[in-house]
């Protein structure tokens, strides 16, 4: 494919280099990769999606987003542990073991939450487009691929909307407390996707993968916020 053709996600552009082309360094890379990630959360900031209970009004709405949010968790520590058979790099084979153990703590604090409210934590059907996202995580086969779309993109999109969550003043205290929790764990391993990619991305094929899996999970991740929006406040089925 030649440098001049693009793939769009939204307000998210992302350009391919070819197979024939030079891998690029490690920080030019990471600059590259980033920057449709972050356009992506600043897209975000005029109008906050439900996901970041910013603009939901009742318990019932909140209480929605947080099942599916809690979905997300129990399915993330699924696939770092699925990963681990697989996952040569001995540094990256222990830090998806890590993840693995936290996502289940976060799991816990908003299953507690959750049931403090007197919700049942686990009667949540997941979207159709929250599946499409994990099952499309889930077919990535490479280390650097399954980081940059899993831990770099994915992470770095839901700690943005944590913070918004945190800064709001429309949001409830009972919602901040378990985020705060989940922010400070995130921020004790914030660069570890960045600095393997940096560590392991070194060829024009593996880059060339990171940069079709970051496309990816934008496009995917666009579509499930939108769906969650529509589904959290009563506008559709799911």
């Amino acid at each position: 494919m030649s440098n001049d053709k693009k793939v769009r996600s939204s307000d998210c552009e992302q350009e391919f280099v070819s197979p024939g082309d030079q891998a690029m360094n490690g920080e030019e890379f990471l600059i590259e990769i980033l920057a449709p990630v972050n356009e992506f959360c600043r897209s975000l900031d005029a109008r906050p999606p439900a996901y970041s209970y910013v603009p939901l009004r009742t318990d019932a709405e909140r209480i929605r987003v947080m099942k599916s949010r809690l979905f997300n968790e129990l399915r993330a520590a699924d696939l770092f542990g699925t990963w681990l058979r697989t996952t040569p790099e001995l540094d990256v084979k222990a830090a998806m073991a890590e993840s693995a153990h936290e996502e289940m703590v976060h799991a816990g604090l908003l299953s507690k939450r959750i049931r403090d409210l007197g919700a049942e934590p686990y009667d949540y059907k997941p979207l159709p487009a929250q599946i499409a996202m994990f099952n499309a995580m889930e077919g990535l086969n490479e280390t650097c691929e399954r980081i940059a779309g899993l831990s770099l993109a994915g992470e770095t999109v839901a700690n943005y909307l944590i913070q918004l969550c945190l800064r709001s003043p429309d949001v409830p205290e009972w919602i901040k407390q378990p985020y705060r929790r989940i922010t400070q764990d995130e921020e004790g391993h914030g660069r570890a996707p960045q600095e393997f990619l940096k560590r392991y991305a070194t060829t024009e094929e593996r880059q060339d993968r990171v940069r079709r899996a970051v496309a990816m999970r934008m496009v995917l991740f666009r579509e499930y916020l939108a769906s969650l929006d529509r589904w959290a406040m009563g506008q559709d089925r799911w």
